[in-house]
């Protein structure tokens, strides 16, 4: 499951709303789809699991009238743009994060790289003593290896 995205509730509209208290006026309980259909009508939203499980039964499991009763094909469209626009929002807040500098944005914690120098940039050694400083003994070497790597 997607980690920005597990607390997500979505509001159905109104339309929809409507739509779903006709279709629970004219079934039963124990007609399929009934509890399906009342639950969401008494909640009004979807949490990002429950979207995400709902829309897997729209596309595969239900059929025909079971299929009618709890939305059909508004509710199918609901929760796709639902889903579609928050995962882009989410994909395009990381993509200027790492735009801006910010590494291992894309990649799980556990798989970040938590190390002092996550890119393997070596970094320029620092004169300690005064002799080194002196000398310029830091400096050169730099640029011995700047040369190095030139050849």
């Amino acid at each position: 499951m997607n980690n920005d995205l597990k607390d997500d509730k979505y509001v159905l509209p109104d339309p929809l709303i409507d739509m779903l208290t006709g279709n629970l006026k004219s079934l039963r309980p124990g007609d399929k789809g009934y509890d399906r259909c009342n639950n969401i009508v008494k909640d009004g939203s979807l949490t990002y699991p429950q979207a995400k499980k709902f829309k897997h039964e729209l596309e595969n499991e239900l059929e025909g009238e079971e299929y009618e009763v709890v939305g059909g094909d508004d509710i199918l469209k609901f929760i796709n743009n639902s889903l579609t626009s928050r995962r882009d929002g989410v994909h395009r807040s990381k993509k200027i994060r790492q735009n801006t500098g910010e590494e291992n944005v894309f990649k799980k914690t556990h798989t970040k790289d938590k190390s002092k120098n996550p890119t393997r940039v070596k970094q320029v050694k620092v004169a300690k003593n005064s002799d080194d400083i002196l000398n310029n003994r830091a400096v050169y070497e730099e640029i011995d290896r700047i040369k190095q790597l030139i050849k």
